[in-house]
């Protein structure tokens, strides 16, 4: 049987799979398509039918013989990024609808004043207070008024609504009055779409909670008519099974999840990668880990530690904060399709828009204008005119030259040469200094990774962002244009649950804590059960969100156990004074701590994820005159390029190494080696004395 991981992003789809047909021999095949932007459902099912076409059978015939299908996409991002989600509004305890607007008074920059904040998403008169209250224990001290449910639900039908976000006050303590809304909406519009906090996010902050109950009104209609249209579409050819959506937290859902809770999926895609790159830790038994994904649109990282990745409770998308679990990954625009600009002082800049697949950079010749990356690559002579996405996209190079001469030569007034060195350059850094962000500036020494090189685009920058960061090496897969769809073959069905849990220290229970993990537990088990996992084989991991009384924010600390005692009070003290020192180089035992969450996750056992091999097809090595910048010399030099049956042999830069729908630069001063068969290794060269 077959495993299919099929990774949408914003320029390319990946599609990636492993097994064999009719019990033949075992086969791992990747494919990379333009995204299909106005017809995604259509796209994947082209894409599909490509890949079955690589394992030389019929489409009905490959699914047939599929156990799984695991699906990542950026639609909800995307929607949320391009403000193109549903028309939405907001039910919210009445005198407190301007929580969005009000935010937090913190700011990312306080001396900042140009600092701008995300607009909101939906208007004042869409945010409608209803009259009830919830105190802050629970207990209702207002009733909910029906009437003025009503009247909001006729001023909704009026605006043609199609989604509500409801978030009441201290409804994570008691979401009785959320419920009885959602019925009411149901009854007045039932073709509307509602969000309730207490089912979203129950936990303690207002204004984070709202906003993420809002975003997932906001983009979860989107979501759920393409997942929706893409089982039809798969039904036709045969396909009954369930499909596997990829989450924020490296975890696998359904369907029905996703068409309640989207939100969840917004950065499904990295979080593919993130899982490869925990797993490639583990295969290649290497602790420290830094992931590099170029793709077309953005630049991703994660970092693993200790053969591990770090989730956390709450992160920022576009300024927005979301309360979900999620992967540990930092983003920037700096993709293989960002658009190169010059402002009137002559600074470059590299994205964050980009040219995505249609029109696409300029030397896809498909009607784009504006220089990209790709274009600087080509005329570089880093990538070929005919042998891009894997020979399916023919380029234009004179596209290229006259869309880098008319928006950055002429501003800057240089050569076309030298423009695109200048790019290559403050892209490099732009990346190199995204790893410094989450190594340097966080208090780990980047000389202790390795850096994975993933996304087409990427290893034609890794070693020289790895030696600027006088890191170990630059590891470099087979899979590693599609990394974050192989990733996802090593998912596992999860399911996470957070709950609002109040306890000082000197109020330890261990009665009152274990009553409620046990509630938890069996929500998990409820819903891994609906997600086919079988009761023997899933584990569970809990962690504790503690803070110093006081503290503004928390941190988590994972705990091995599901049962306390009264005497596990020193264990929890002993973890979390040690964590917060290991985190912010400081701890304070002497003062007491809270804890304010409970976050549980059930997931499935282990999941194989096998390496690729290097590909047996070969061609003659060739010789090409490119600028030296980029190999760290000067002038015009000749660079040979090799191919992935070469790697037996060790490589010296300055070279290229071809590998399917992607290449790699070799520097001078670099050599490769085999790691491991489908995992190449690129470090400085020793010098002799």
């Amino acid at each position: 049987m077959l495993k299919i991981a099929i990774d949408t992003g914003g320029t390319f789809t990946d599609y990636t799979s492993i097994g064999n047909l009719n019990d033949g021999e075992d086969k791992k095949i990747f494919i990379k398509n333009p995204t299909n932007h106005e017809n995604p459902a259509e796209g994947i099912i082209n894409g599909l039918v490509e890949l079955a076409k690589k394992w030389d059978t019929t489409l009905e015939n490959l699914l047939s013989k599929t156990s799984q299908i695991s699906h990542g996409t950026t639609l909800a991002l995307n929607a949320l990024l391009e403000k193109k989600g549903v028309k939405t509004a907001l039910f919210t305890t009445e005198g407190f609808r301007d929580a969005l607007e009000i935010r937090r008074s913190q700011l990312d920059n306080q001396w900042d004043i140009h600092a701008t904040t995300p607009p909101i998403l939906i208007p004042r008169r869409l945010r409608i207070g209803i009259s009830e209250r919830v105190k802050y224990d629970g207990s209702v001290i207002k009733n909910l008024d029906e009437k003025s449910v009503r009247n909001a639900c006729k001023k909704c039908k009026e605006e043609d609504v199609k989604s509500i976000a409801v978030c009441f006050l201290f409804s994570f303590l008691n979401p009785s009055h959320e419920q009885r809304v959602k019925e009411i909406i149901n009854e007045e519009l039932p073709d509307v779409f509602v969000s309730l906090s207490s089912d979203i996010s129950p936990q303690i902050r207002e204004y984070e909670r709202t906003t993420t109950t809002v975003i997932n009104a906001y983009v979860t209609p989107i979501v759920s008519t393409y997942l929706e249209d893409l089982k039809d579409r798969l039904r036709d050819y045969g396909w009954e099974k369930p499909i596997n959506i990829m989450m924020n937290s490296g975890g696998l859902s359904d369907v029905p999840t996703m068409n309640k809770i989207s939100a969840k999926s917004l950065l499904s895609g990295p979080a593919g990668g993130a899982i490869g790159n925990e797993n490639l830790s583990k295969l290649l038994n290497k602790e420290h880990l830094v992931l590099g994904d170029m793709g077309g649109t953005s630049f991703d990282l994660h970092i693993i530690d200790n053969n591990e990745s770090k989730l956390v409770p709450e992160s920022r998308i576009e300024g927005y904060p979301i309360t979900l679990p999620m992967m540990d990954i930092h983003s920037i625009g700096a993709g293989g399709g960002s658009i190169i600009s010059v402002d009137e002082s002559k600074r470059v800049f590299v994205g964050p828009e980009s040219a995505g697949s249609i029109p696409g950079p300029a030397c896809y010749n498909l009607g784009g204008k504006k220089a990209t990356i790709t274009d600087v690559l080509l005329v570089l002579g880093l990538i070929e005119e005919s042998n891009f996405l894997g020979g399916k996209l023919e380029l234009s190079k004179a596209k290229a030259i006259e869309a880098i001469e008319e928006n950055i030569a002429k501003p800057l007034n240089i050569s076309v040469i030298d423009s695109c060195v200048i790019v290559y350059k403050v892209a490099s850094e732009l990346m190199a200094d995204s790893l410094r962000l989450i190594t340097m500036k966080k208090g780990n020494d980047p000389r202790e990774y390795s850096l994975v090189s993933s996304g087409g685009a990427f290893g034609l920058f890794a070693c020289n962002i790895m030696d600027s960061l006088n890191m170990k090496e630059v590891l470099i897969p087979v899979q590693c244009p599609v990394f974050c769809s192989w990733g996802m073959l090593g998912a596992k069905r999860r399911y996470d649950t957070t709950r609002s849990f109040f306890m000082e220290k000197q109020r330890w229970d261990s009665a009152r804590i274990n009553e409620m993990i046990r509630s938890m537990k069996k929500d998990c088990e409820l819903e891994l059960q609906k997600l086919g996992v079988s009761s023997n084989c899933y584990s569970f991991e809990l962690n504790l969100e503690i803070r110093y009384i006081g503290q503004h924010h928390e941190i988590s600390i994972p705990m091995d156990k599901l049962e306390f005692n009264e005497n596990d009070l020193e264990l929890i003290n002993k973890l979390f004074h040690d964590t917060h020192y290991d985190i912010y180089q400081y701890s304070q035992e002497e003062n007491d701590w809270e804890i304010i969450n409970l976050h549980l996750a059930g997931f499935e056992n282990d999941i194989k994820n096998p390496l690729f091999n290097f590909d047996e097809n070969n061609f003659d090595n060739y010789e090409i005159n490119v600028p030296g910048e980029s190999f760290k010399m000067k002038d015009n030099i000749n660079v040979k390029v090799f191919s992935e049956t070469d790697l037996d042999n060790q490589i010296r830069g300055p070279a290229i190494i071809k590998f399917d729908y992607t290449s790699v630069l070799v520097p001078a001063g670099f050599e490769s080696s085999i790691l491991d068969n489908g995992i190449l290794s690129i470090k400085k060269s020793v010098k002799e004395e």
